[in-house]
C-alpha cells in the first residue's frame, strides 16, 4: 500500500490558511489590498476582541457580480494576475488568489456585494471552509466581507495568538500605514464600537500623516525626492532631533505596498549616523517606486518583504535622498504636499513639584533583553564606501542615559528628595563605606566622586536613582501598597494627543499604567489627559516624559500579563535624572542613602552599574608610588 496521499480540500486550504493568514492584522490587510484594488475612495475597518471575534471590512469600490462572488472564494482565484509574466509587473497589491481562500477556510465569513448598476447585490457566507450560502443581499454598491471566529478550527493557531489588545495594536499600526499609502482613500478605523482613526482621502500625504499622528510629527517631516539610475524615492524624513526609541515609525512603501528591507534600515542608520544618539532612530515614511523586473514581491508569503535587483542601488537611493535633504531644504510638490489644518493647540502647562514621602522598598531584579538592530554582511562593503575611516572611528558605548543638554543649575534652595527612608535596613560593608564617605564633587554632572579612606567610588547619577525608583515601583506592584510610590498630582492636566496605536495600548492598559503612578483618562478624538504621574526630578515635560516611555515601552510588545514589568521598568528610567542634571550635595546624600537601602544597590533596572571603585592602592601602582 502506498504511503503517499493526496490531502483532501479542507485539509489542505487549512494549511495553507496558515500561511497566509498569521494572525488577525493579515486579514485585514489582505481585505483592504481587494479594496484598494476595486478602486475605493472610502475604506471602513471595524474589529472587535482585537479581530478574533469580529472584523468587517467594507468599501464603495466597483463591487462584484453573482458569478465573481462565488469564485473569489476558490483557491488561486484572482482577477489581477493571468500569466506568470505579469508577475512582474503588478499594479495592484493583491495577486496570488489566495486571501479569501484562506480567510474562509480558518473562520467564518459572509460577504456582501453590489457590482456598479446592478439592482441587486450577493451574499456568499461560509461556515468552516463550507458554502452554506449564495444568493441575494441587499447592500450599497461596493463590498462588504464580515469575518467572525477566526482560528475556531484551527486551534493550533489560535493558541499561538496574543492577547486582544495586542492583536488590536498590530491591527492599528497596519491600517496607520495602508492609510499613509493610500491617501485618496478616506479609512475610518472603529475598535470594539469605538473610532480610532479617520482619515480625509483628499489625496494629500501630509494631510493624511497629520490625521494618524498629529501635530507634533508633521511639522518635524522634510520633503524628499530622489532618483537614482532607475529608480525613485520620494517622502518625508524627519529631522534629526525628533527621534524614538525604536523603528515603529520608518515606514517603507515599494511600489505602494508597505513593506519591511533591511537594506534601507541600513541605508537610514547610515544617513544619519553622528546626527542622532545612538539606540535612537529617526522618523522616516519612505516611497520607492522601481520598473519592472527590477523588484520581486512574491518571496514573503503575507507580502512583506520584496527582494531588488541591485541592492546597493537601493542603499545609494535612500542614504542621498536623507543626506540631501537634512543639508538643504526640498519643496513638496503639489498634491503631495498640503498644509495642515489648522486646529487649536492646548498649551502645555508645567506643574509644579512636590516633594515625596519616605517609603520601604522590597524588589525581585530580572535581566530583561533588548533587540539590536544588525546589517547584513552582505552590506559592510557596501557601508565601507561611506564610512571612509571605519577603523579610526570609535563609537559611543551603549548607554540607557538621554544626555539633557538644555539642563542647567538648580537653583541653590531647589531640592529634590531622593526619598530617605525613615527605617533603614543593614547594608553591605562596601555600601556603608559609599555612604559614609566624603562628597569629592561631580563629574561631568553625571559621575557622583565620593571618597573613603581607602577607596574612591564613582556613583552614576541616572542608573542609582532609576534603581530607587524601580524598587519602590516593584515594591507597589507586588505588595499593592498605595502609599508606597512617589507620584505628583498635575495642577493643570496635560492633554497628549497619540496615534490611533498608541491610544489602543493605552486604553487596554489602563489600569498598569495607574499601578506605575499615572492616573489617565482616556477621552475620544485619540487624547489622553494625564492628571498623576511619577514624581521625576527631569525638568522636560510630564506629557514629554510619558510619550518617551511609550515609545520604549512599545519597542518590544510585552506578552500577555508582562506588560507590568515592562512598564515599571521603562517608566523608572524615565522618570530618573538623567545626565546633566546638576545635583547639590544635599540631593546627593539623599540618593546614597536611598541607594544604601536597596535589595540591590549595584545595577540599574537594565543591568549596568550603578558605582565602581578604585583603591588608593591602585592609583599608588599607577603612579609608581609602590610597586
Amino acid at each position: 500500500m502506498g504511503k503517499i496521499s493526496v490531502l483532501d480540500a479542507k485539509t489542505a486550504n487549512q494549511i495553507k490558511a496558515g500561511e497566509v493568514i498569521e494572525r488577525p492584522v493579515s486579514v485585514i490587510k489582505e481585505l483592504f489590498d481587494n479594496s484598494a484594488d476595486a478602486g475605493a475612495s472610502s475604506v471602513k475597518i471595524e474589529f472587535a476582541g482585537g479581530g478574533i471575534s469580529l472584523i468587517r471590512v467594507s468599501d464603495n469600490g466597483c463591487g462584484m457580480d453573482r458569478e465573481d462572488a462565488q469564485n473569489c472564494f476558490l483557491l488561486h482565484a484572482t482577477s489581477k494576475l493571468h500569466s506568470v509574466e505579469e508577475l512582474y509587473d503588478l499594479s495592484t497589491q493583491g495577486f496570488r488568489g489566495e486571501a479569501l481562500a484562506s480567510i474562509a477556510a480558518c473562520s467564518d465569513v459572509k460577504l456582501l456585494t453590489r457590482f456598479a448598476g446592478s439592482d441587486t447585490g450577493t451574499m456568499v457566507s461560509y461556515e468552516d471552509g463550507v458554502l452554506v450560502y449564495s444568493g441575494d443581499g441587499a447592500c450599497d454598491q461596493g463590498t462588504v466581507v464580515e469575518v467572525r471566529n477566526l482560528f475556531r478550527n484551527i486551534p493550533a493557531r489560535y493558541k499561538f495568538l496574543k492577547k486582544d489588545s495586542t492583536e488590536g495594536m498590530y491591527i492599528c499600526q497596519l491600517v496607520e500605514k495602508l492609510a499613509v499609502i493610500n491617501p485618496h482613500i478616506a479609512v475610518k478605523l472603529i475598535k470594539d464600537g469605538k473610532v480610532v482613526l479617520m482619515t480625509p482621502g483628499n489625496g494629500d500625504v501630509l494631510d493624511t500623516l497629520y490625521a494618524i499622528y498629529g501635530k507634533q510629527l508633521t511639522e518635524s517631516l522634510k520633503y524628499t525626492e530622489y532618483t537614482y539610475e532607475n529608480y525613485r524615492i520620494r517622502g518625508y524624513v524627519g529631522v534629526p532631533s525628533f527621534v524614538r526609541g525604536n523603528r515603529a515609525l520608518q515606514c517603507l512603501f515599494v511600489n505602494d505596498r508597505p513593506v519591511r528591507n533591511q537594506t534601507v534600515s541600513a541605508a537610514i542608520d547610515e544617513a544619519y549616523r553622528n546626527a542622532v544618539m545612538k539606540g535612537k532612530h529617526p522618523v522616516c515614511f519612505l516611497m520607492i517606486y522601481c520598473p519592472p523586473g527590477t523588484v520581486d514581491v512574491n518571496v514573503h508569503p503575507q507580502k512583506a518583504e520584496v527582494r531588488f535587483d541591485s541592492e546597493s542601488d537601493i542603499f545609494r537611493l535612500v542614504f542621498h535622498s536623507i543626506r540631501n535633504v537634512l543639508f538643504e531644504s526640498q519643496e513638496a510638490p503639489e498634491g503631495f504636499k498640503a498644509k495642515p489644518t489648522v486646529v487649536y493647540d492646548r498649551p502645555e502647562v508645567k506643574a509644579p513639584v512636590s516633594q515625596p514621602a519616605s517609603h520601604k522598598l522590597a524588589v525581585r531584579n530580572a535581566d530583561p533583553s533588548r533587540n539590536e538592530v544588525d546589517n547584513a554582511n552582505k552590506l559592510l562593503e557596501l557601508l565601507s564606501e561611506y564610512r571612509p575611516d571605519v577603523s579610526a572611528m570609535t563609537d559611543e558605548p551603549a548607554s540607557d542615559l538621554t544626555i539633557a543638554p538644555e539642563a542647567v543649575p538648580a537653583a541653590a534652595n531647589e531640592q529634590v528628595s531622593m526619598d530617605i527612608k525613615s527605617d533603614p535596613v543593614i547594608a553591605d560593608p562596601e555600601i556603608e563605606e559609599l555612604y559614609n564617605g566624603d562628597y569629592i564633587g561631580t563629574l561631568f554632572a553625571t559621575y557622583i566622586i565620593m571618597q573613603s579612606d581607602a577607596n574612591v567610588f564613582f556613583v552614576d547619577q541616572h542608573a542609582a536613582h532609576e534603581r530607587v525608583l524601580y524598587e519602590r515601583f516593584m515594591n507597589k506592584k507586588l505588595k499593592n501598597a498605595d502609599n508606597d510610590i512617589t507620584e505628583e498630582d498635575l495642577l493643570v492636566p496635560q492633554i497628549v494627543k497619540v496615534s490611533s496605536s498608541d491610544y489602543t495600548f493605552i486604553s487596554d492598559n489602563i489600569d498598569r499604567f495607574k499601578e506605575c503612578g499615572f492616573e489617565i483618562d482616556v477621552m475620544d478624538d485619540r487624547e489622553v489627559v494625564l492628571r498623576r504621574v511619577p514624581m521625576s526630578k527631569r525638568r522636560s515635560s510630564p506629557s514629554k516624559m510619558f510619550e518617551e516611555i511609550l515609545s520604549d515601552l512599545k519597542h518590544e510588545t510585552p506578552d500577555k500579563s508582562d506588560i507590568w514589568y515592562n512598564l515599571i521598568q521603562t517608566t523608572a528610567c524615565k522618570a530618573a535624572v538623567k545626565a546633566g542634571d546638576r545635583l547639590d550635595e544635599i540631593e546627593i546624600r539623599e540618593l546614597l542613602s536611598s541607594l544604601r537601602q536597596l535589595d540591590d544597590p549595584y545595577h540599574c533596572a537594565h543591568g549596568r552599574p550603578t558605582f565602581f571603585k578604585v583603591s588608593r592602592t591602585d592609583l599608588e601602582k599607577r603612579f609608581k608610588r609602590i610597586v
